[in-house]
Parts: C-alpha cells; sequence; structure tokens
C-alpha cells in the first residue's frame, strides 16, 4: 500500500493517521493547560501570581521560535525544506520535556521557580518544533479543499479523543501510582504520557506523504510579512483561531477549580468535565463535513458558536445537579466541535489564497505566525486564567473562599469562553465568502466529493 489514491490523493488510512499528531500534541499541551497551573500552585508551591507571570511571559518567549521555523521552512534550510523530519526528530524530545514540567526536584523557592521556567519554555520549544511542521502537512499533501477538510477532520478527532484521555485518565494515574501523594503521582503519571504522546507524534512521520513540495522563497521578511497581511482570509482566521485558544485554557485551566470551589464537588468532577469535553468534541468534528456541505465554512462556526454561548448560560445558570451539568457542558462542547475542523482547513486554504492573490509565497512564514499567535493566546489565556485566580483573592486548601473569588472562577470559567464565541461570530464574518475561495483555489469543481 503506497497511502495514495490513483489520483495522488491521501487514502483514507493515510489521513487518519495523521490525525495521530495532534491527538499526541493535543495531549501533551493539554496536560499542560489542565494540571500544571494547578500542580505548580497546589503541589510544588509557587504562588499564584507567580505562575500567571510565568504563563504569559514563558510563552510568548517561546512563541518567537515558531516565526524561526517557518523562515527554515521557508528558505528549505533544515531538512531540504521537509516537514515530516521535524516530527522524527523533535517528537520524543518533546514528550520528555512534558515529563520534566512536572518533576518536583527538591529545591529552594526560588530554584523552583527557575525549574519551572526552564522546563515549561524548552517544552514550549519543542513543541513549536513539532507543531507547526505538523500544521503544514495538509499543503503538502494535497491541493484539493475537500481532502484538507477531510485531513483536518482527522486532526480534530485526534485532538478531542486526546482531551477526553486528559480528562478521563491523568488524575487515576495520579492517584494510583501516587497513593495519595501528589508530588509523587504527577511525575510518574506524566513519565507515561510523555512517552505515549511523544511515541504517538511520531506516527505521521512515516504514514504521511509529502506530494507537493513547499517552494523555496528567498524574498526579504518583509516582503513574506507584507504579503501575509494583505491576505484578508489569513488574518481573520488567525485572529479567530487564537480566540479559541483562550477559550481552550479557560476550560483546562479552571476546570478543577470551577469543580471543586464552585460547584462544591470532588477534584475528579473537574476531570470529568474535561472528559467530556472530548467526547463531545469528537462528535461534532464528526459532524463537522455534514454542516459545512449543507451551509459552508462561515456558517458552520457562526451557527455552532453562537448555540455554545447559549449552552453556557444555561449550564452557569442552571441547577447544580451532575447529569445536568455534565450533559449541558456536552452539548456545549458538541457545537464547539463543530467549528474545528474548518478552523484548520481555512488556515490551509488561506495560505493558498494568499500566494494566489499576493503572488507571494510564504507557507512556512504562514502557518508558523498563525501557530505563534495561537502560542500568545494560550499564554494570554494560561496567565489570565491565573491571573483570574490571584484578583479573586483565591488561597489553596483554604476550607472556603470569597464570595469575589467564586464569582471570578465562574467568570473565567464561563463567561470568557461565552465572550469569545460571540467575538468570533462577529470576525468570521469578514471571512472571504465560500464562492471567492472556490474561484481563486479550486475553479473546476469535483466531479465526485470524496467521502470522509
Amino acid at each position: 500500500m503506497n497511502g495514495t489514491t490513483n489520483n495522488q490523493r491521501p487514502a483514507l488510512w493515510e489521513r487518519m493517521s495523521f490525525g495521530f499528531g495532534d491527538l499526541a500534541g493535543n495531549a501533551l499541551f493539554g496536560i499542560t493547560g489542565t494540571y500544571l497551573i494547578y500542580y505548580y500552585t497546589n503541589v510544588y508551591g509557587i504562588s499564584a501570581s507567580a505562575v500567571a507571570l510565568l504563563m504569559l511571559l514563558a510563552r510568548v518567549i517561546d512563541s518567537v521560535v515558531d516565526p524561526v521555523i517557518g523562515y527554515l521552512i521557508d528558505r528549505r534550510i533544515l531538512f531540504g525544506g521537509r516537514v515530516r523530519p521535524y516530527l522524527k526528530w523533535f517528537s520524543l524530545p518533546l514528550g520528555f520535556l512534558t515529563f520534566c514540567c512536572f518533576l518536583p526536584l527538591p529545591l529552594e523557592p526560588g530554584g523552583r521557580l527557575a525549574w519551572a521556567y526552564a522546563t515549561y519554555l524548552a517544552m514550549g520549544v519543542l513543541f513549536s518544533l513539532v507543531i507547526v511542521p505538523y500544521g503544514l502537512l495538509p499543503n503538502v499533501m494535497t491541493r484539493n479543499r475537500e481532502d484538507r477538510l477531510s485531513l483536518s477532520t482527522f486532526r480534530m478527532m485526534g485532538a478531542t479523543l486526546a482531551t477526553f484521555l486528559v480528562g478521563s485518565s491523568i488524575l487515576p494515574m495520579v492517584h494510583v501510582f501516587g497513593g495519595g501523594n501528589e508530588k509523587l503521582g504527577y511525575p510518574l503519571a506524566m513519565a507515561i504520557a510523555g512517552a505515549v504522546g511523544g511515541g504517538l507524534a511520531l506516527i505521521p512521520s512515516f504514514t504521511c506523504q509529502e506530494r507537493h513540495a513547499l517552494e523555496a522563497n528567498d524574498s526579504p521578511v518583509r516582503v513574506l510579512l507584507g504579503s501575509l497581511f494583505r491576505n484578508r482570509a489569513w488574518v481573520i482566521v488567525t485572529i479567530v483561531l487564537s480566540l479559541f485558544y483562550i477559550n481552550l485554557t479557560a476550560f483546562y485551566g479552571l476546570s478543577l477549580y470551577y469543580a471543586t470551589e464552585v460547584l462544591h464537588r470532588p477534584q475528579y468532577f473537574g476531570g470529568v468535565l474535561i472528559s467530556m469535553m472530548g467526547a463531545s468534541k469528537v462528535l461534532g468534528v464528526m459532524g463537522s463535513p455534514w454542516l459545512a456541505r449543507c451551509v459552508g465554512q462561515k456558517l458552520t462556526i457562526v451557527l455552532p458558536y453562537i448555540l455554545s454561548a447559549v449552552g453556557l448560560a444555561l449550564f452557569g445558570y442552571g441547577p447544580n445537579n451532575a447529569v445536568y451539568l455534565v450533559a449541558a457542558f456536552g452539548v456545549i462542547c458538541f457545537f464547539q466541535g463543530m467549528t474545528l475542523p474548518v478552523f484548520y482547513a481555512m488556515v490551509a486554504d488561506s495560505i493558498d489564497y494568499g500566494t494566489a492573490v499576493t503572488g507571494v509565497r510564504a507557507s512556512g512564514t504562514a502557518y508558523s505566525i498563525n501557530s505563534f499567535a495561537g502560542k500568545v493566546a494560550w499564554a494570554i489565556g494560561g496567565s489570565l486564567s491565573a491571573a483570574i485566580l490571584a484578583w479573586g483573592g483565591y488561597v489553596p486548601h483554604a476550607a472556603t473562599q470569597t464570595q469575589t473569588a467564586l464569582a471570578f472562577i465562574t467568570f473565567g470559567f464561563l463567561g470568557v469562553p461565552a465572550c469569545v464565541a460571540l467575538l468570533s461570530v462577529l470576525i468570521i464574518l469578514l471571512y472571504p465568502s465560500e464562492a471567492e475561495m472556490t474561484r481563486i483555489l479550486q475553479p473546476e469543481a469535483l466531479v465526485e466529493p470524496q467521502s470522509l
């Protein structure tokens, strides 16, 4: 089996294997987003305000790496411009550094903070060395827009499955391995998670084919950047996708706090919510191609986002009943899941759209800056989650929290995602129409749409 169909389009098994890359990437980054704030504040003894600054500074500094990687790819400096070797060489080190983030070295407070900065920053750099080339794979695997939507669907199925696994397996492993000692349980659980995640991230480097080489571009950086910011489609999808990461960090970073402090439920209930987020988003991802065929890509973002915002209100003002809360949160995440494949299909399309309308090919730079913006948004979201705890006066291990602290946690967990959804709806309406994208990118209509 060569992994291609007769017309050199990715076969089903190749598209499925592509999804393992984001299963690994989303699991490893989701682990840090979900559990690292809690680990730093409640296990390793770092203050919430110090964690807020760490999340912001480390992610912003790390994000500078993304455009550098894009520059290397565009200039064909490393690996001859190919993207799969990045996954081959950097996936396992990424898994190892994720483990190091949760390794509680016996240091003084200043040393603990320095260790947190060093490991969190190094993990982010390696994440960039994997995820930027991985994100460019659809551009070198196929030129067909429907295939790209299919690849994005499998990618998001992997990503949302990772969310389910992060929510359902990490805390049980911490409990089993630690026997109640979180300083022992977290590093042992993360050693397994890092090894498995690094191994899964390797899979696309062996199974996915680069059918369309990225052309070398020797244009000055100012020309590359100028072409990107003249690319309306790329600017809009980059902004909206970045906002999505703020939404995600709110759910990841505050789920444990919302479960224990606001709902007065056991800590594992926060993991249940994260698990439901993953399972529901899988279903939403699976329904996304159908909705996109019915109403187009733009409305496949607008309609689900509006419905998710309504769901957030129903969740927040509904009864504190476990079944209701899990079901309502599942509905919210189902609608959000429907947007995900379209986001990443739009990223791939917008890169080629920019080449067509500006005459400048800047694929590596375009995706790397898109990733950079996402990293900054993730940094803002992670820092915001930690800052919300500090602003509200959250006290670790306190028997009860103040009403102000509870209000801040509630706003962070529910209000921030609602604001993101409504703002995203307004911005995505400025994206080029379906007819314009098809006319520029794929003027010939497909005779037979290929099924997922």
